[in-house]
């Protein structure tokens, strides 16, 4: 069931309450101020203040906030991937970035967190995830903030007398833990040869006749797969679930002949409100959190367009991978596309009899049940027998693509993903025209 989150009216209230008693602190940063200085200055800010934000900023508008309260780090935002950052931290619940659909067209700044507050009190994470996820998303944010430290002009820090919200966890760690984490990863990342470089940038490939040359047919197919320009170093880390200097270690031999080169990648387009919503501030009670399934559409047929042309439409991927899913992911939703990834196959039956997507893709060789006899059962169910599903494999066989046909696959496509070949699947299948998700700003420390 996705979740459909509503901000409580009490939330609201609360927000509206701490803006009216807020005062705010300047505190400027001499540029080329070291990140141990930084880290310093935000430590002695918060003890002193106690609760409120943080807002760091640098002269080419890049920004991140850090809330905190009880002297506290509890949330941390911002930033050029805030969204990508987000989708991460989903991707580590093992919930779906498409499972989370938003019913408020005005959020508080921290609504992440409050997604995560929603989760936890349904029971839908455990409080261990969640401390672990909001953890992982500040620990980012610190590194940013640390690497750009000689960049940072100023920080702003409203301070409040109240609470910055319902929190999951009463009390996270302290500011010395956070930044002593922090400060850490970016000594490792720096040690690996990439001080240079911003891991919110994008690995490709300089010259792909070059690199054939350089490495064997199989480290080039992997290589290819991954490092598309559609995916940073961190999402690249995220889908392999390796630390991201191990990543930068194993950059090492590649970057050291100019074999990959590291462009800007934009930001993943921000979480839209679900069509017909309103501004419920006034209208739900104070406690109202709700989670409605979504309604079913009418399948998509080959050659029709959406049926909800406004959000794109819903592609399913079925793969026991979480790589395949997470790479789908990348290349789909800045374009528009809703996607949602599932790893279990027989959970993802009901699933898309629930949800009735626009287009399938199955992975062929699962546990349990196979893409084939998956593909049989969708097909048994009258309002899919026209959804688009193609069948996703390493081994691109003529018997195989027979028995997709049979078991009525609408196509075939080949392993490894790359973006190239699943939108030209895509566009043979559906009529849709994709978005182009525009930059929000700078893009990294260095240049492509």
């Amino acid at each position: 069931m996705p979740l459909e989150y509503v901000v409580p009216a009490s939330i609201y209230l609360d927000v509206m309450n701490s803006a009216s008693t807020e005062k705010e602190n300047i505190y400027p940063v001499p540029l080329g101020t070291s990140p141990h200085q930084l880290a310093g200055t935000i430590q002695q800010i918060i003890q002193a203040e106690i609760n409120g934000r943080l807002n760091l900023s640098t002269g080419e508008g890049q920004q991140w906030n850090l809330y905190f309260q009880v002297g506290r780090i509890v949330w941390a935002s911002g930033g050029e991937h805030r969204f990508r950052r987000w989708h991460r931290v989903l991707r580590q619940l093992n919930i779906s970035p498409a499972s989370i659909q938003i019913r408020e067209r005005i959020l508080p700044a921290q609504w992440e967190h409050l997604v995560l507050t929603v989760m936890l009190k349904r029971q839908r994470i455990q409080k261990t995830d969640a401390i672990a996820a909001i953890e992982t998303n500040i620990t980012e944010v610190l590194f940013d903030i640390l690497q750009a430290a000689p960049y940072i002009q100023q920080i702003g820090c409203n301070v409040t007398q109240t609470n910055i919200g319902d929190s999951p966890v009463t009390i996270l760690g302290t500011p010395d833990e956070f930044i002593t984490k922090a400060h850490k990863q970016l000594k490792e990342w720096q040690n690996t040869g990439m001080a240079d470089y911003s891991p919110n940038l994008a690995p490709v490939i300089s010259s792909h006749d070059t690199f054939k040359k350089k490495v064997s047919p199989q480290t080039y197919v992997d290589v290819a797969a991954t490092f598309t320009g559609k995916l940073s170093l961190r999402d690249v880390a995220a889908s392999k679930r390796q630390p991201l200097a191990h990543l930068a270690r194993s950059l090492e031999r590649f970057t050291a002949d100019h074999l990959i080169a590291f462009q800007p990648i934009a930001d993943i387009p921000a979480p839209t409100p679900t069509a017909g919503t309103s501004d419920r501030r006034t209208s739900k009670p104070a406690a109202a959190i709700s989670a409605a399934p979504t309604p079913a559409k009418t399948p998509a047929s080959p050659g029709r367009a959406p049926n909800n042309p406004k959000q794109g439409p819903l592609i399913v991927c079925v793969d026991d991978s979480p790589q395949v899913g997470y790479i789908m992911e990348q290349i789909l939703m800045p374009l528009g596309y809703q996607v949602l990834t599932m790893q279990d196959p027989v959970e993802a039956l009901s699933t898309i009899m629930r949800r009735k997507p626009d287009f399938i893709f199955l992975d062929l060789v699962m546990p349990v049940v196979s893409g084939y006899e998956l593909c049989s059962q969708i097909r048994r169910v009258s309002s899919l027998k026209n959804t688009p599903i193609v069948i996703l494999t390493g081994n691109d066989g003529v018997i195989d693509r027979v028995r997709a046909k049979m078991v009525g696959a609408s196509d075939f496509m080949g392993k490894p993903v790359v973006p190239e070949k699943v939108l030209e699947v895509l566009q043979q299948h559906l009529t849709y025209e994709p978005v182009v998700a525009s930059r929000t700003g700078p893009q990294g420390l260095a240049p492509a």
